[in-house]
């Protein structure tokens, strides 16, 4: 149960950054959904970090793992709003958009799971 509540904490953390992320851009900014792109870009960025500082650096407990890893990143980060948003631009013939959208939130997510550790590292 204590696990639970770790996990429920994190969680909403993570989901009300995620809503104001959503938040940072006007909109019709973009065809992109850059709301969605930013929090999963962050989320594999904190994720990356975390990942280093829990088993290289200072080896966090179990309950900070669950907070942090489980809770927070996955609240943050946003698959279902991803494919959601990208069905969406399918249904509007935006083929260049769809793909683009695809592309550019798996490599953002991937750089961003490597800068992450690549910071914590570096320090």
């Amino acid at each position: 149960m204590k696990q639970l509540m770790f996990v429920f904490a994190g969680g909403g953390l993570g989901s009300v950054s995620r809503f104001l992320v959503s938040k940072i851009y006007p909109a019709g900014i973009s065809l992109l959904p850059l709301g969605t792109l930013t929090a999963n870009f962050l989320s594999c960025l904190v994720l990356g970090a975390v990942l280093v500082l829990g088993v290289e650096k200072i080896n966090l407990s179990d309950p900070l793992k669950l907070l942090i890893i489980t809770g927070f990143c996955g609240g943050f980060s946003t698959y279902s709003s991803f494919t959601a948003e990208t069905v969406e631009l399918f249904k509007q013939s935006q083929s260049a958009m769809v793909i683009g959208n695809i592309v550019a939130n798996f490599a953002l997510s991937v750089a961003g799971l490597y800068l992450g550790s690549w910071l914590v590292r570096l320090f």
